[in-house]
């Protein structure tokens, strides 16, 4: 045997090293594989209009700064919906789906406003995709956001911000803004279909959920890549750049940020408002997991008194939901939105002075549970208000400022609000959101920053007759948009109603008469 082993040990040997050199000659002839994702010669009548960058590189989704990690297009058909993620992930889909983050680049006050703006310019819809960058990424990657439609739409392109679209991320700038977010999405997209999960689910997890991914979607840098806006000439007329919304850089000059309090932890956490008043109180535990339910600030689109105008500010219903599923999630969902803007504010009286004829009240706004400024975002059509009323000893209104018409939605034009302006290259204020002409921003009030208090005075004069005790009445309202915009762009005569974030009641025993 041994004989016979050394006999045919040279043919042997000779075989393999045969065997080797085919394989090292198939792998050095055999074309490389193609670079995943859509190249931009592939697509028809593609426009950029906002020219290359300063190495000379072409800016496929400019003026967003949103990008894919080899720069090259998506394949929309390869993308899934987060429908298909449900299959394995119920418990996230459900919780993800009635969010704001779901229908960002669907409901109809974003889709008309960005439709406006598109109107005008020629080169508006290009412009948008500064906008799609955040609210509808995968619209961007895919090149559908171009005046010529020459890429076929799909379920997921509708998601507005989906499961593929964060755990993808490999880079985000913060300070940057705008969409500024790195997303490998080209790579590893086969391993989304569902045989290929079943066959290799590590391979999966490891594309959708690797460290370095899952460490940046951890993290307010991933958040502040949106939740900072800029504007500048690339899509606006602003000649200096304009800072619109700046909520990551109000975390991060907070006690959140040195307390290491992350947006995750409040928006995300399964109880958001349980949480803040768990932090409230002193106790900065991270919470025990995290959920894909975002809770925000926009109560309207969660309001199921609405009916079906709820339905249609929304953008239709999500696929994977039944019109049953859908209703019962948003209900839970709007409870929990709720809960969470009644812990974010508090009132308090610092001080009351009475002179023979005038009443002088010091009434706090304070931001007691938002770890950014309050309100936060855009807030040209986001506001918070305060509404201040006083009765004498009969009971009688002596003074009543910042009312609500709820027939016409306007607001007590001498009322105090926090709210910031667009105005455009001759200073006139903007009421509709029209970003592509918008020349500076300014403030009526700059909004109360994370663990801060804005001191108001009122300063009421007091008829000869009036005399006390007093009643102060105090309630600070917040509203999602202004009713020029819905008349406006919306072009709808529905009322947004108010939602109120705190109320306070003061007495006050002093007596006009007795005063000096």
């Amino acid at each position: 045997m041994k004989r016979q082993l050394r006999a045919n040990l040279p043919l042997l040997m000779s075989g393999v090293l045969l065997g080797i050199a085919a394989i090292i000659v198939f792998n050095l002839l055999r074309p490389a594989p193609p670079e995943p994702g859509v190249d931009l010669a592939d697509i028809p009548f593609y426009q950029l209009p906002f020219g290359t960058d300063e190495n000379g590189a072409e800016r496929p989704f400019w003026p967003s700064r949103l990008q894919t990690e080899n720069g090259r297009l998506v394949d929309p058909s390869k993308i899934q919906s987060a429908a298909a993620c449900a299959m394995c992930h119920q418990r996230e889909f459900d919780e993800w789906a009635p969010s704001l983050h779901a229908i960002a680049g669907r409901d109809t006050v974003y889709e008309r406003a960005v439709g406006t703006n598109e109107d005008l310019h020629r080169d508006g819809i290009e412009k948008a995709r500064f906008c799609e960058g955040c609210h509808a990424p995968g619209e961007v990657l895919a090149g559908r956001t171009n005046r010529f439609k020459s890429v076929m739409p799909s379920d997921a392109e509708t998601e507005g911000i989906s499961c593929v679209m964060c755990h993808t991320a490999t880079h985000a700038d913060p300070v940057e803004g705008n969409g500024a977010l790195t997303l490998a999405v080209n790579t590893g997209v086969d391993q989304l279909s569902n045989p290929m999960i079943l066959a290799a689910p590590r391979d999966h997890a490891r594309a959708f959920g690797a460290t370095q991914t899952n460490t940046l979607i951890a993290s307010a840098d991933f958040c502040g890549a949106c939740h900072t806006e800029n504007y500048d000439q690339s899509m606006s007329k602003a000649t200096t750049r304009q800072h619109v919304q700046t909520t990551f850089a109000e975390w991060r000059d907070s006690w959140y940020a040195r307390n290491d309090i992350t947006c995750q932890d409040c928006h995300m956490a399964p109880d958001p408002a349980s949480y803040v008043r768990q932090i409230r109180k002193g106790d900065i535990r991270k919470p025990e997991r995290y959920a894909h339910n975002f809770i925000g600030a926009n109560y309207l689109m969660f309001d199921t008194s609405l009916g079906s105008n709820l339905t249609w500010l929304r953008g239709g219903i999500l696929p994977g939901l039944t019109e049953q599923k859908n209703t019962r999630l948003i209900k839970e969902q709007g409870k929990v939105t709720n809960a969470l803007l009644r812990a974010a504010a508090g009132l308090a009286l610092k001080d009351s002075r009475l002179t023979q004829a005038r009443l002088i009240l010091d009434i706090a706004v304070q931001n007691l549970g938002a770890g950014h400024n309050l309100p936060t975002g855009v807030v040209d059509q986001k506001h918070m208000w305060l509404e201040v009323s006083v009765l004498d000893a009969t009971g009688s209104t002596i003074y009543h400022s910042g009312a609500f018409d709820a027939e016409r939605g306007q607001i007590d034009p001498d009322a105090i609000i926090w709210r910031e302006e667009f105005l455009d290259a001759s200073g006139n204020r903007i009421p509709d959101h029209l970003t592509f002409v918008t020349a500076e921003i300014s403030h009526l009030r700059p909004g109360v920053p994370p663990k801060g208090e804005d001191i108001v005075t009122y300063d009421i004069p007091l008829q000869d007759d009036v005399t006390g005790p007093y009643r102060v009445t105090a309630r600070l309202w917040y509203r999602v948009a202004t009713q020029e915009f819905v008349f406006n762009t919306l072009k709808t005569d529905l009322i947004v109603p108010p939602f109120e974030l705190a109320n306070a009641t003061f007495d006050l025993s002093m007596d006009k008469k007795t005063t000096p």
